[in-house]
């Protein structure tokens, strides 16, 4: 079977919303049900007003239909660091943290389908660097950053981020990494 990395805003100009709207109902993630939710429900609408955008691992099944093995969303958000941040110091110091705020890629949604091999959410990651580090070229932004769940963050730990603490509403860890 073939792999292959399209971006939902070219399938939204080359597809009928309906045949784009099954293809994204054709992933399942029992270990993300907010994502899954997230690239059935919300996707679509960010990409059409910009917020983010989606890039998705399309796979042919059997009878040689596309299904969603993976996807991952990227954006723009800016990171808010207080003096009492729990952030490395070498690692700090790359932020360029400006009153408080550091200029950041969001890394909004990462999943795979439900079965699919072990090391495919790093391989995912290592696409969504990729891209980030052309932004970087274009626009020299270095920092990268993701919220997660408690029992996530060793996981990204092990990708390459640092916690930078919870959120304000404390209930997710943000993490960042240098490009």
């Amino acid at each position: 079977m073939t792999l292959f990395l399209c971006r939902l805003y070219e399938l939204l100009s080359t597809t009928d919303e309906n045949d784009l709207q099954s293809l994204l109902s054709s992933f399942h993630c029992s270990a993300e049900p907010a994502a899954e939710n997230f690239l059935k429900n919300t996707a679509i609408r960010h990409e059409k007003n910009g917020i983010s955008r989606t890039y998705l691992f399309l796979e042919q099944d059997r009878e040689d239909k596309d299904i969603v093995v993976g996807f991952f969303t990227l954006a723009v958000k800016c990171l808010s660091v207080n003096k009492q941040h729990s952030i490395p110091e070498e690692i700090f110091e790359q932020m360029n943290v400006d009153k408080g705020v550091a200029q950041a890629y969001l890394l909004g949604q990462l999943a795979k389908a439900d079965g699919t091999e072990k090391g495919f959410g790093r391989a995912m990651i290592e696409v969504a660097f990729e891209i980030f580090s052309n932004g970087n070229d274009m626009f020299g932004c270095r920092v990268v950053r993701l919220d997660c769940r408690d029992k996530l963050l060793g996981y990204y730990e092990s990708c390459g981020f640092t916690s930078a603490g919870k959120n304000s509403g404390g209930t997710l860890n943000q993490m960042v990494a240098i490009i």
